[in-house]
């Protein structure tokens, strides 16, 4: 390249890096909201707007109240907001606004008031991409993001860090000996793709997200004597594997009807009903928001959200869609356990049928704890169009039709963001549960362009799980590097989070490493079965019973485990003597260098250090009986942070 072209191409550079270095202009939901949510929407939100002024939204905010508009865009000194937060007579508190907030506030009337520019609600109507375009998508917007905010990323993780990372990511349990040397061991170099491919092939990709999915519901429900999980789990398995949409398996689960030994998904009722097992159309209400549109609707049940836009009438609307929905079983047949429609219940021999609904409608509980006590509220639908549906028939699927739709960008955004999280340990928008003005995403731009693939695939969940696992933001390594521990570098995904093993996975992890069928306490071969007892619990269940409490859910970066589970697997013979592994390699290793590489092998799905390989070797060459010293390597790697968690 010549002198010359160098000059013209530097010349062309500059207004770009200039404008990727500009300041981005303050909005009202990123800038403005944060401030007014922690000193303001107490006195203006949505349970308390004095003077008629509501300061949750910008169109609410322009409209003012009434003393007239709070903002005047281009001129702070005639906004009656900035008047009032300059005089420091907002708010009547001690709580006052600072003054770089102060500052922040008028440097936004001052640029003209201005909202985020919103994504356009058009219907996807292109075709999937490629999985690997859409992987070099995510890294563009991931690394423009780090350049940004000047936080290198950290490198690629090895092969032995990839490995052990998609198995327990995509199959739920790390790789058995044989399948990680022969991974380590090829030279070919789309290995890591091929790897993906084999993992969603596998029955074990169902069982394990479906699995993590159940979860979502069952590790919150507030019944006290939930259903066991196992037939919806294995629904949500044989879905999976059958490659069946995003979308359907929703609508599927949402509109289930009849006993569950025929629609095991029911159970999602059961899990979503109030402490003694019944339906409740509220409950459900706030955890189809949360879950499937990733919004907290449930704080506007009692009043309107103190927060945001959402209304009481917003929350209520959602519930009348499950306001005829019940259990099934009678007191008469206490054994078909299942969901009915009430109003679709055939009636009783001798009984007259009762009228046909009108309408599908609700009436807010007379409790005395929410307003408007007693008001019948009508279903509708929270993008505000028109529902035209028969009140005659089962009310859920106009529901589930519309939150499944192509056009509910909503539904393809909080999905995505769940399955992101579930890769990264951290969603775009976090909580995963609170989307809004209030709480941007750190990345809008590539949620939305993730979002659109989901919905151009057909909700397809193997294309979209292969899009982000193929990317060089998944495939970083754990281990940081100098500059990654700013504050916003995990939000900006510098380096893969370590995510804490599931009992599920700790169980199944030990089981592979010890190379052993289950981990259980044996049954006593002289004491006969009950055939009118309940089966005993399996030994998996009972593990995953310690190692979880009761009611809590998992959260991919906490570690909970405690001194009970840490006694556990040090001291219990079951994890300590070494299982199969240890007698495996005491049979075959000729050397104790070539047993110690077994061991990690099996164990940790890697080889280890040259520093690793001689600290453990020369251990073992010291004990009089190998096998013993392979068990007690088994016992140290398997108490090793690395082997409890998915780096």
């Amino acid at each position: 390249m010549t002198r010359r072209s160098r000059a013209l191409l530097a010349l062309l550079l500059v207004p770009a890096l200039a404008a990727a270095d500009a300041p981005k202009a303050p909005t009202f939901e990123r800038d403005v909201l944060p401030v007014l949510n922690a000193h303001c929407l107490q006195c203006h939100g949505g349970v308390h707007q004095k003077n008629g002024l509501d300061l949750r939204t910008l169109p609410a905010v322009l409209k003012g109240g009434k003393g007239g508009p709070a903002v005047v865009p281009g001129t702070p000194a005639e906004s009656l907001l900035w008047q009032k937060l300059e005089a420091d007579q907002m708010p009547k508190t001690d709580n006052k606004v600072s003054d770089a907030n102060k500052k922040l506030v008028r440097e936004w009337i001052a640029a003209g008031a201005k909202g985020a520019e919103r994504a356009s609600g058009a219907t996807v109507t292109r075709a999937a991409k490629k999985p690997a375009e859409v992987a070099r998508v995510i890294d563009t917007e991931i690394d423009s993001r780090l350049r940004a905010a000047k936080v290198p990323a950290s490198p690629k993780a090895d092969d032995g860090e990839f490995l052990r990372r998609a198995y327990l990511d995509i199959v739920g349990k790390p790789p058995a000996a044989p399948q990680a040397a022969a991974f380590l061991d090829s030279t070919a170099p789309d290995k890591r793709a091929k790897l993906i491919d084999a993992l969603l092939g596998s029955e074990d990709y169902g069982r394990h997200f479906g699995e993590r999915w159940v979860n979502v519901f069952y590790l919150t429900t507030v019944n006290q004597r939930p259903l066991p999980p196992e037939p919806f789990k294995e629904w949500y398995a044989k879905q999976l594997n059958a490659g069946r949409g995003w979308d359907a398996i929703t609508r599927d689960v949402l509109t289930a009807t009849g006993p569950l030994s025929e629609s095991p998904q029911g159970a999602f009722f059961y899990y979503n009903g109030d402490m003694n097992a019944q339906f409740a159309p509220k409950i459900l209400a706030g955890n189809v928001g949360q879950v499937y549109l990733g919004v907290q609707l449930q704080c506007a049940e009692c009043h309107d959200h103190p927060f945001s836009a959402w209304k009481q009438t917003d929350f209520w609307n959602l519930a009348a869609f499950f306001g005829q929905s019940a259990r099934m079983e009678t007191v008469e047949n206490k054994n078909t356990m299942g969901v009915k429609e009430r109003h679709l219940e055939e009636p009783k021999p001798g009984k007259k049928p009762p009228a046909p609904l009108k309408e599908i409608a609700i009436s807010i509980p007379n409790d005395g704890e929410a307003r408007n006590g007693g008001k019948k509220v009508p279903a509708g639908l929270l993008d505000g169009s028109k529902l035209v549906a028969d009140p005659t028939k089962s009310h859920r699927p106009p529901f589930a039709d519309w939150l499944t739709a192509r056009e509910n960008r909503q539904f393809a955004r909080a999905s995505v963001n769940r399955f992101w999280a579930h890769y990264f340990g951290r969603g775009f928008v976090n909580p995963l549960n609170d989307f809004g003005d209030h709480n941007a995403p750190s990345h809008p731009a590539l949620l939305d362009e993730l979002a659109d693939e989901f919905v151009a695939s057909g909700f397809d969940l193997r294309h979209l799980v292969r899009c982000i696992t193929l990317s060089d933001a998944y495939q970083r390594t754990s281990k940081a590097v100098p500059g990654t521990a700013k504050p916003e570098a995990d939000a900006l995904f510098a380096r893969m989070a370590p995510k804490v093993l599931t009992p599920e996975q700790l169980y199944d992890a030990l089981c592979v490493a010890l190379e052993l069928p289950e981990i259980g306490t044996p049954t006593d071969p002289k004491k006969k079965p009950n055939p009118k007892a309940p089966p005993p619990p399996s030994a998996r269940s009972v593990f995953v019973a310690f190692f979880r409490g009761p009611g809590e859910a998992d959260e991919p970066t906490e570690l909970k485990l405690g001194v009970p589970h840490a006694l556990k697997l040090m001291n219990d013979p079951l994890f300590n003597t070494g299982g199969k592994v240890a007698e495996r390699v005491a049979a075959s290793a000729k050397s104790p260098a070539e047993a110690v590489d077994a061991l990690f092998l099996a164990v940790l799905a890697r080889r280890p250090t040259v520093a690793e390989r001689d600290k453990f070797a020369a251990f073992v060459g010291k004990q009089s009986v190998p096998r013993d010293a392979y068990a007690r390597v088994v016992w140290v790697l398997l108490n090793s942070s690395e082997f409890m968690m998915a780096n």
